[in-house]
């Protein structure tokens, strides 16, 4: 397992000198509800960067239409590449009870679908982040996005402080019925160079698999045989195919090693 912290301009400025060494991954706030960058990002990235912190970034979203979900992904992009950076997993933050929970099912898995589009087209991964709350409740379709990395948010502590080097509880895990990839399991962490509360998190895949690059995967072709595909099973293979910059619509793969 891997144990990392996920920050934003909430935990003001951060002391990465003296961020302990067995952090293994950060995941940084990209975009604010503005549009704007964090006012954090670039230190943050400056920090992870010097540090060789395996970083990702992540994207609470309001987008309560296809159109405002891709406009909120287009700006994540235009931050990552006015970075240089490639190949990002972007974890799209899907909590927000006032706008998106009274969407239904069908209309926010539409929403979170197009942004998946626009991040993955884009050459970056994407990624999904609940709490346990909409993950129990079912707000959107998770079948839909079979394969896609999963960050689920579960505190079993309530409000009392957990120090970096202390071990969750593995019993309070998530459900398993699905991959999850990280559990972020208090919001009180306590950790150096960090004044107040942050988040920590354990992955149980490698961060640094999260930065995906498709030529590793060798070659990769499409083949429209729409007459004989039904449109189900296009689609399974497309939500397959999402978190290695593939999208669209993909009736038949074959992959060449």
């Amino acid at each position: 397992m891997w144990k990392g912290i996920d920050v934003s301009d909430n935990q003001g400025a951060i002391n990465w000198a003296q961020i302990p060494k067995n952090v293994d991954f950060a995941i940084l706030r990209s975009v604010r509800r503005s549009g704007k960058a964090d006012h954090q990002f670039a230190a943050n990235l400056e920090g992870c960067r010097k540090r060789n912190i395996p970083m990702s970034v992540y994207k609470y979203t309001y987008a309560a239409t296809p159109e405002a979900a891709r406009q909120e992904a287009q700006q994540v992009v235009a931050l990552l590449q006015s970075y240089g950076l490639t190949g990002t997993m972007v974890w799209w933050d899907v909590e927000d009870k006032d706008v998106l929970r009274p969407l239904g099912a069908a209309k926010l898995t539409e929403c979170i679908r197009a942004a998946q589009e626009v991040i993955t087209a884009a050459g970056y991964s994407f990624g999904l982040y609940v709490g346990l709350y909409v993950y129990n409740e079912h707000w959107f379709d998770f079948n839909a996005f079979s394969g896609t990395r999963l960050w689920v948010a579960r505190y079993y502590k309530g409000y009392r402080t957990m120090l970096f080097a202390d071990e969750p509880d593995q019993s309070y895990k998530p459900p398993g019925d699905r991959w999850l990839t990280v559990w972020q399991y208090t919001s009180c962490g306590e950790i150096a160079g960090i004044k107040g509360d942050v988040d920590l998190n354990i992955s149980y895949e490698d961060p640094a698999a999260w930065t995906q690059h498709v030529a590793e995967f060798g070659v990769i072709y499409t083949v429209s045989v729409a007459d004989v595909w039904t449109r189900d099973q296009a689609e399974a293979i497309q939500q397959q195919l999402a978190p290695l910059g593939v999208c669209g619509v993909v009736h038949k793969v074959q992959i060449l090693e």
